[in-house]
């Protein structure tokens, strides 16, 4: 792996997601740097260059990535989008830095991990949550058994969805991959398998009223190891809720809000603990920090696209149960798409 000294970035999608999410922490972090943007809409592109002190912007992508400035490209395109640009940035010999879900399909998704090998080059997913103090400490308490050996658990996510022009590309199948479980979805399956463990089986409902993609999707899962989940991801409800239960042979464990970086912990005969983190930052930042530093030492990524390949086969194998009313086994197999 090439050593890098200071990571120059390109943005590709300059939306929500990079305006609130990500792209501060890619120039605040020591060792990071934004040196270019690339949006389709050119005064967009060149107003968030401006108001992020990006010294170029661009509105095509091959102009980007081929920015002699540039040696690692950050992708927030639609998920469509995500296997073309992925591989043109993996064939420029550049670092490449992919929103989840990456792509639109486990295919899409392993294409990438294939281009990234294929080239050498260092390839990162942005399942950011996994490195929120909240989850850490909450992986830290499970792994001490501080609730007991785990024997069920319960994930919920409820949100609002804006109906509106510019997520066209979040409302279509073909450009998307799905709805609120391949969304915002696919960021707590991906918490569910780090924290619980990976996904056997499922066992999925899921209805659509205003858009051809789910919008909403209850699942219940099973880890290898036999443990239920039961899942549930909306984009109907105006209540937010962002929580993962997990109860033990001991006690149970309360993750949420994550959006307020909080867990409760409950024991028999105990006052329950309540504990609060603060992140340094806007969502991917320490994400970031963990990514520039790893480049920096030369050590292996800290999500590896393999992870975006995993959560995409649970996701297929919930969309296939819904389709199919039966139970469906999590497609194991690393040629089999």
């Amino acid at each position: 792996m090439t050593t890098f000294k200071t990571i120059r970035w390109g943005i590709i999608g300059c939306g929500d997601v990079a305006e609130k999410k990500s792209g501060p922490p890619l120039y605040r972090t020591p060792g990071s740097e934004l040196v270019a943007v690339m949006r389709r809409d050119a005064t967009r592109a060149e107003d968030f260059a401006r108001r992020h002190n990006a010294q170029r912007w661009y509105t095509d992508a091959r102009a980007l990535i081929d920015d002699e400035q540039v040696n690692a490209v950050y992708i927030a395109s639609p998920h469509y989008l995500h296997r073309q640009h992925a591989t043109m940035t993996a064939e420029a010999g550049k670092i490449v830095f992919c929103e989840k879900p990456m792509g639109t399909s486990a295919r899409d998704a392993q294409a990438i991990v294939d281009a990234c090998q294929k080239n050498r080059v260092p390839l990162t997913v942005a399942y950011y949550r996994r490195y929120w103090p909240t989850v850490r400490s909450a992986q830290r308490m499970l792994k001490e058994k501080i609730i007991g050996d785990v024997i069920s658990a319960r994930v919920q996510l409820r949100d609002s969805f804006p109906d509106t022009p510019r997520a066209t590309s979040l409302v279509s199948k073909k450009m998307s991959g799905g709805g609120a479980l391949a969304n915002a979805g696919s960021l707590w399956i991906d918490l569910t398998r780090f924290l619980i463990g990976e996904i056997a089986e499922v066992s999925a409902y899921a209805e659509s009223k205003r858009f051809e993609v789910d919008e909403t999707v209850v699942a219940l899962l099973r880890t290898r190891e036999g443990i239920p989940v039961s899942f549930g991801a909306t984009w109907e409800s105006q209540l937010r809720v962002n929580e993962i239960e997990i109860t033990g042979t001991r006690g149970k464990m309360l993750i949420g809000p994550l959006s307020e970086g909080q867990w409760s912990v409950y024991l028999p005969d105990r006052v329950p603990e309540v504990r609060q983190f603060f992140n340094s930052g806007p969502a991917h930042t320490e994400l970031v920090s963990e990514l520039i530093t790893r480049l920096q030492r030369r050590k292996p990524m800290p999500i590896p696209g393999e992870e975006a390949v995993a959560a995409w086969r649970v996701m297929e194998a919930i969309y296939k149960s819904c389709a199919t009313g039966k139970r469906v086994q999590v497609n194991q197999d690393p040629k089999g798409f």
